[in-house]
């Protein structure tokens, strides 16, 4: 398998960095004690990107991972942390930049740790999440004779993101984290995020001073009509009732384009205005969802593979359908709609009561929700001896270890796994190969625009 590094988002996630999938071993390197070195300078040609913020060169045979490079770039580094087979460093200067290079276009460029990959010219950013794709399926899952199809691309580079979250410092500075830190830098705007969450950082930036509370994270929404602005904050102890005028003066302010604010923590969460949003699937099909309830971030792009996930299901009313991780019902109701019935599994109970609420709001009455975390759930179908003839699932980015013999019981011909990290869907379907699955095809599709990260349909037969 490729080495791993752990690090930290600029939006306050975890997520792990595979270095690089061209170098394989059979250990997953994840806690080695950094060896001391001299602040030593070398020159390093980029020759691919890793599925990460680096950019990957060798030297003496040893991967080293330099962020805010390029493929193509001589560059001359400095190793800030070595490991036993790779070492990490940063730029000193740049020699000769790489053709691919362009100028980013975000201000916050080098300060935010988010969109790590906007130094680089949009075609060669697909060119690199399509191969971060192949090499996890090629080297983690050892998977061959599949179909890898062309990624397709987001429909926009900008103003994309429909959800953001914003960090909150101690001193009430709103923004986001640099790379791999706790900092956070104070934005007025952000290149991805849609337009109206742009326009309320301001207004909410004013109503952060006057709290007499502690937050942790503000995170803005916007649904699929206009109008709908959301937001919804993590506090860090109760609010008074000082506070909660504040939360009251902000829904429907003349200069907050605002309409609706939830505030929670631990048991508790309150609401002012109209909490909801609306998510547009289909032109006959919307979800009516809370604000603090999951939903995709990149509302075409979401569309896009709800189209390929359809089509490549060819679903049918003599289908008995078993959907994974449904979430609030993001794929579960279009499904619905062609098949003879569905079950729908989901540990999140608020997901769960929406999906049941937009189930019946739609007139769709096919549908079977089971609330209870993933594992525990297919156990019991296991013990019940359900059967099914397609099993989809979309889980989170640590994806579905542990699940693949339940799966297998189930009986399904066809399972279709919607992922968004290469190497736990490797991980994963090389587990279901084992239950004579057979990978078919895979497609790529872009929900990130100037990050590493990336989006797969994948489809496997029996």
């Amino acid at each position: 398998m490729p080495f791993v590094v752990n690090t930290l988002s600029s939006f306050g996630c975890a997520f792990t960095v595979l270095v690089p999938l061209w170098l394989s071993c059979h250990t997953l390197i994840t806690e080695h004690t950094s060896q001391p070195i001299p602040k030593t300078e070398l020159e390093l040609d980029i020759d691919r990107l890793s599925y990460g913020p680096y950019g990957i060169g060798r030297s003496n045979g040893k991967a080293i991972m330099i962020p805010h490079s390029a493929p193509g770039d001589r560059v001359v580094a400095r190793l800030t942390e070595t490991k036993e087979r790779y070492a990490i460093g940063e730029i000193v200067r740049i020699i000769a930049p790489s053709p691919l290079r362009q100028t980013p276009p975000c201000p916050y460029v080098g300060d935010c740790g988010g969109c790590t990959w906007q130094h680089i010219g949009y075609r060669e950013q697909l060119k690199a999440k399509e191969q971060s794709v192949a090499d996890a399926l090629r080297r983690i899952g050892k998977l061959d004779g599949f179909d890898l199809r062309p990624i397709i691309a987001a429909p926009g580079t900008e103003h994309y993101r429909r959800r953001i979250r914003l960090q909150v410092s101690a001193v009430k500075r709103l923004g986001f984290y640099s790379g791999a830190s706790h900092h956070v830098v104070e934005v007025d705007s952000c290149l991805i995020a849609a337009q109206p969450l742009n326009a309320v950082i301001a207004p909410l930036r004013a109503w952060l001073d006057r709290l007499a509370a502690n937050l942790e994270h503000i995170e803005i929404v916007s649904g699929d009509e206009t109008g709908q602005t959301v937001v919804t904050a993590t506090a860090s102890e109760p609010l008074g009732p000082s506070d909660e005028e504040l939360c009251g003066q902000l829904v429907g302010a003349a200069n907050s384009f605002i309409n609706g604010v939830i505030v929670h923590a631990g048991d508790w969460r309150k609401t002012w205005g109209t909490p909801s949003i609306s998510v547009a699937l289909q032109d006959d099909l919307a979800l009516k969802l809370d604000a603090d309830t999951f939903s995709q971030v990149n509302a075409e792009a979401n569309r896009q593979m709800l189209a390929d996930l359809l089509n490549a299901g060819a679903f049918d009313k003599q289908d008995r359908v078993l959907e994974l991780y449904s979430g609030a019902g993001n794929f579960t109701l279009p499904i619905a709609k062609q098949v003879g019935e569905i079950t729908a599994v989901e540990g999140f109970r608020n997901a769960v009561v929406s999906g049941k609420l937009n189930g019946q709001r739609n007139g769709i009455d096919n549908i079977h929700w089971i609330c209870a975390p993933v594992p525990r759930a297919l156990s019991q179908l296991h013990q019940q001896r359900q059967k099914y003839s397609k099993i989809v699932l979309d889980p989170p980015r640590t994806g579905a270890k542990g699940i693949e013999a339940d799966i297998s019981a189930l009986g399904a011909a066809t399972i279709l796994y919607i992922s968004c990290n290469p190497a736990t869907l490797a991980r994963d379907l090389a587990a279901l190969s084992k239950f004579g699955y057979k990978l078919r095809f895979i497609q790529p599709v872009d929900f990130f625009p100037h990050t590493f990260h990336v989006e797969s349909l994948a489809v496997m037969t029996r």
